[in-house]
């Protein structure tokens, strides 16, 4: 609370210049002392903040650090290599380290990051996107010369998965139309490639707030008997962001620039991560699907997958069913099964956007 209430002091509203600044230029200018560790060049986070004309406009609640530079809010934890920048997160060489009080920064990654704000280089996808779009990326697995797994009878994972995900955007986009800010896209619409590394990056580039990958289970032993779903969260993230509803956030930006500052940090007290939001999100999939699939609840779990621990926002991955058994390989053929399914994965993900209030609920 005292750490509050003195931010609560601190805080106001500051504009700094548009210009570009030449960060290593403007210290020596200043004569600002540079510290070199393991021949690195580092400043101090006061010094940046002088150069920049942040001084009045940041703070600080135990480890992590936040400040404004052309309108756009910079955070960063001590030990930490992500960055936040605005909405995004950015990867640095060195992360922020602190010595006797004083929090010290990798001049290099900090210049990169300033000179970085006159660039604005989209993707086409991304260039229909605006700060308040909610995304949500439906990753079906496997695809092109991965088949994943094959049951018995020569059905292949790769087009199950695909063919679920299609029915499932086609189901939300039809159900959401009267939300436009979101929007909901396809990691692939076709059967071809995509490594775990391309998964992540779209991800990233599209800047996702939900992670959604279909997948359909085997098993090496038992193949024949094998059954039920189940549905990952990540065990651990490289990268955790803080999580607060999609109402509260456009609340903020409709705030002065000093309430929006504030208002975000204290907002984070009482707040999840992005792994206890994917943790809720997997046990509404296994809510739903358990009232639909007659198969066993296989329940809610953590998983260390690769597209999970790697991909900074919320993100599962569901195991629909045993494509080894015959008899669930036969119900993954029909056509009305797979409908089934997309509608049960689709309300599963409405009932979270009601949740956090990024839709409105009608119960």
């Amino acid at each position: 609370m005292v750490y509050i209430i003195f931010f609560l002091c601190l805080f106001f509203s500051f504009l700094q210049s548009a210009s570009p600044i030449n960060l290593t230029e403007r210290i020596k200018e200043l004569k600002y002392p540079v510290y070199y560790i393991n021949q690195q060049p580092f400043i101090s986070l006061r010094t940046l903040l002088k150069v920049i004309g942040a001084e009045n406009s940041w703070g600080r609640i135990e480890d992590r650090i936040f400040f404004l530079y052309q309108n756009k809010r910079i955070a960063m934890r001590i030990g930490n290599k992500s960055v936040i920048v605005g909405e995004k997160y950015v990867d640095i060489e060195y992360p922020p380290i602190e010595k006797e009080g004083e929090v010290l920064l990798h001049l290099p990654s900090f210049e990169k990051i300033l000179s970085e704000f006159e660039e604005n280089v989209e993707e086409d996808e991304e260039k229909s996107l605006s700060r308040e779009d909610y995304v949500i990326l439906i990753d079906p697995g496997h695809g092109g010369i991965d088949s994943g797994a094959v049951g018995n009878f020569g059905l292949k994972e790769k087009d199950v998965n695909l063919d679920i995900s299609l029915r499932l955007q086609h189901y939300l986009k039809k159900k959401l139309k009267k939300y436009p800010y979101i929007k909901i896209y396809l990691t692939r619409d076709k059967d071809v490639y995509l490594s775990l590394e391309d998964r992540v990056e779209k991800a990233k580039k599209l800047n996702a707030d939900i992670f959604f990958c279909i997948h359909t289970n085997s098993s090496k032993y038992n193949r024949r008997y094998a059954t039920g779903f189940e549905t990952f969260y990540p065990r651990e993230k490289e990268e955790v962001k803080v999580f607060y509803s999609y109402e509260n956030s456009n609340r903020l930006k409709e705030n002065s620039q000093k309430d929006t500052v504030v208002l975000q940090i204290i907002k984070e007290f009482d707040t999840t991560t992005t792994i206890d939001e994917s943790k809720i999100l997997a046990e509404i999939v296994q809510e739903k699907l358990s009232e639909r699939l007659i198969t066993p609840d296989r329940g809610a779990k953590p998983g260390n997958f690769y597209v999970l621990k790697y991909t900074p926002m919320v993100s599962i991955l569901t195991e629909i069913g045993f494509i080894c058994n015959p008899n669930i390989e036969m119900n993954l053929r029909d056509v009305e099964v797979r409908q089934a399914i997309a509608e049960t994965l689709g309300n599963a993900i409405i009932e979270y956007l009601e949740r956090k209030k990024v839709i409105p609920s009608y119960e």
